[in-house]
């Protein structure tokens, strides 16, 4: 069985004054920079970055990171924090953002955490499921199989016996797909029974999550839009560089959505327009995953992207309320997820449908 624990500081609030944080989450290219840039200048805020891919330096143009103009407009965090080749997880996020909310409570200022890596989120909010389930031998074997089989072949075994985590995962997602089937192998259980069972007693922030979300053709013209315009703005030559300067496509941080897409086609593997149409159909697929993992969590409070005004109220009335009681009355507690009226069940069944 797995064990879970979360670090506890003499520096932590007090039981019922936990840190409240502000949460813009949801697809990619539903506008979400814009939305907490502007919610963290009304509050006086200031943004930790969410996104598992702007942690990166050099990799600017396909991870969309935040304009020069935009970081000077409101302060920026966990952006630009590694190169390309050293390892980020999870793990260190959660430890550095958790960092940055109590940096930001003991100043004053309203953690506006912006992004769209549900994982990252789920780790600062809720801590991450640790399982002690595991093999170095069986280990070895997978990533040998991967070598030879491919990772695909894998990934195609993982949605057999743990269908949930296969579709959460991009079948190149190497690292997960082999920490996946080790688990099942050597516990008999799938990782993602592990993770429904994981909960903290209690959380270290009290947090209001606010998920952005489109009409599936607006999302997808957007999608598209935005990677025309990656093109347009450099995408080519800002893989040639990364290539140049030594960061292999073997990486993970090169095997992500844009990067992989563009090496193939620098090597030679594929036209520019298969580049082009694959990083397109691959990117709405990442957005359909991202869906799935959001709705999943039932405190979510959906909304749209222009509705700033109403977002803006909405977490006003949030920071205002009176923290619970020493009896633990929630009159603090998370606002119910209809608050807004928008319910996503039919925007995601029918994004589902899409292949």
């Amino acid at each position: 069985m797995g064990t879970s624990e979360r670090e506890t500081s003499d520096n932590d609030p007090l039981p019922g004054n936990k840190p409240r944080v502000i949460v813009i989450c949801g697809p990619t290219a539903t506008g979400k920079t814009a939305a907490g840039i502007a919610l963290a200048r009304a509050l006086g805020g200031e943004i930790i970055s969410a996104d598992s891919m702007q942690v990166y330096r050099r990799m600017d143009i396909g991870t969309a990171k935040p304009t020069a103009a935009e970081r000077a407009a409101v302060a920026h965090h966990l952006i630009d924090v590694v190169d390309p080749d050293e390892p980020f997880d999870a793990a260190r996020y959660a430890a550095q953002a958790r960092a940055e909310v109590l940096a930001l409570h003991r100043r004053g200022a309203v953690p506006v955490i912006v992004g769209g890596t549900g994982l990252y989120i789920k780790a600062l909010l809720h801590g991450l499921f640790r399982s002690d389930a595991g093999d170095p031998a069986v280990r070895r074997r997978l990533a040998a199989e991967a070598e030879t089989g491919g990772i695909r072949e894998l990934h195609a075994r993982l949605a057999a016996c743990d269908p949930e985590s296969a579709s959460r995962l991009h079948p190149n997602d190497t690292a997960r797909i082999l920490r996946a089937l080790e688990v099942f192998e050597v516990t008999g259980r799938s990782i993602s029974g592990f993770h429904r069972e994981h909960r903290f007693a209690e959380a270290p922030f009290d947090a209001l999550q606010i998920g952005l979300h489109l009409d599936r053709d607006v999302l997808y013209e957007r999608i598209d839009c935005r990677v025309d315009a990656m093109l347009a703005a450099g995408l080519e030559d800002e893989v040639r560089g990364l290539l140049s300067a030594g960061y292999g496509p073997q990486l993970k941080s090169m095997q992500s959505i844009g990067y992989s897409h563009t090496a193939a086609w620098i090597a030679g593997r594929i036209g520019r327009d298969e580049a082009v149409r694959t990083l397109k159909r691959d990117t709405r697929r990442f957005a359909k995953r991202q869906m799935t993992w959001f709705r999943a969590d039932s405190q979510i409070v959906w909304s749209r992207p222009d509705r700033i005004s109403e977002i803006t109220r909405l977490a006003r009335e949030y920071l205002l309320r009176t923290p619970p009681d020493s009896a633990g009355t929630p009159s603090a507690g998370r606002p119910p997820s209809d608050i807004l009226g928008e319910k996503l069940v039919t925007q995601v069944d029918r994004l589902k449908a899409e292949d």
